[in-house]
């Protein structure tokens, strides 16, 4: 059967959640909420780092103003969260000078929305941080930054250059005879069955985040395992009894999930439709994609999915590509307009 979520989980039309785009600093109202956040943020910083002597990026709002980096900024409606400011690097691409969240926020996802935005667009990316601040270097690491180059300052505190270059190499899978991706992480699902009529033709793409618009949780993995805590937070309390599945999952560090082979019929579809033909399970694999509608998706998940499709080409008849928006309409908005259907489709030559 093909399960069909609950309203509480259909993407259909939506408020904004949160919006992320370039800012400039001439407003005084907007520099002061700048100002505000960026000292409260360092304040808390000194501390974690017992590192009194941090140097703050602007000591008042005529700093602020004259600031003449890019500045982005994320906006929950209309109250600023967080900023993130970068400075052009000679040799090309961006150095982030800094990255401040009301402290209001922290763990709410602000950094990483951030620093996604400024990696959209970017080739290569550079940033400093401290040794001792682990949470910083694990949410560059998410974002596919790697350690570059390790020094020590004059006062004792040991600094960490990292870099992010987009365009990496684009890893190399094997579909194995059995339906699993050798290289894949494997975690069967229960919520599959035989498909009842021959081989997939149709790759599906979806994206997906639990809780919404957090990312880098196991809450996926335990949806699709029937495994979710429903106290764990509000939301999953509406979907833990959903028996829903994809075959694959894509991390935003570009991970690849397996939860079904791909002989199987994954439950990722649910009502739905493409060119005449109901009930997409039966001849489709489903792709997850961690994200959502309303940001970029990251560079290491295109290069997976990439190295995915042209694996399951080589031994499965796909002959078609779609999002989810596209046979489920009205009912889901998925992969959703940030997904770079131009990217994906000028190296693999599926049609819609």
């Amino acid at each position: 059967m093909q399960a069909t979520p609950p309203l509480a989980i259909r993407k259909v039309e939506m408020d904004i959640p949160f919006v992320v785009k370039d800012v400039t600093l001439s407003d005084p109202a907007l520099a002061a909420e700048v100002l505000r956040i960026q000292l409260q943020a360092h304040q808390v910083e000194a501390q974690w780092l017992d590192y009194p002597a941090l140097p703050v990026l602007w000591r008042d709002i005529d700093q602020v103003m004259a600031c003449t980096d890019r500045v982005i900024g994320a906006f929950e409606g209309e109250t600023l969260r967080g900023v993130l400011v970068a400075s052009k690097r000679q040799q090309g691409g961006w150095h982030i000078e800094r990255t401040v969240v009301d402290p209001a926020c922290f763990a709410c996802g602000w950094g990483y929305r951030l620093l996604n935005h400024l990696l959209a667009g970017a080739d290569e990316v550079s940033v400093d941080t401290a040794e001792v601040n682990q949470a910083a270097i694990a949410l560059y690491h998410k974002a596919g930054f790697v350690l570059q180059q390790r020094w020590t300052v004059p006062d004792g505190l040991v600094l960490w250059r990292m870099l992010y270059c987009a365009n990496r190499l684009q890893p190399v899978l094997h579909l194995e005879p059995s339906g699993w991706v050798r290289e894949a992480r494997q975690i069967p699902s229960p919520n599959c069955d035989a498909r009842e009529h021959g081989q997939p033709e149709l790759l599906v793409i979806h994206n997906i985040s639990l809780p919404p618009y957090r990312y880098g949780s196991q809450a996926v993995e335990q949806l699709f395992t029937n495994s979710l805590n429903p106290d764990e937070d509000p939301f999953f309390a509406s979907i833990h009894q959903l028996r829903v599945s994809a075959h694959f999952f894509i991390r935003r560090s570009g991970q690849l999930v397996q939860f079904v082979p791909v002989q199987s019929r994954a439950w990722h579809a649910g009502v739905s439709s493409w060119q005449g033909r109901e009930r997409c399970n039966d001849f489709s694999i489903g792709v997850e994609m961690e994200g959502c509608d309303f940001e970029p998706f990251a560079d290491a998940q295109y290069q997976m999915l990439l190295a995915l499709i042209e694996e399951l080409r080589l031994h499965l008849p796909l002959r078609a590509m779609t999002g989810h928006e596209d046979i489920a309409p009205g009912r889901k908005t998925d992969p959703g307009p940030f997904f770079d259907w131009a990217r994906v489709r000028a190296r693999i030559d599926l049609p819609a």
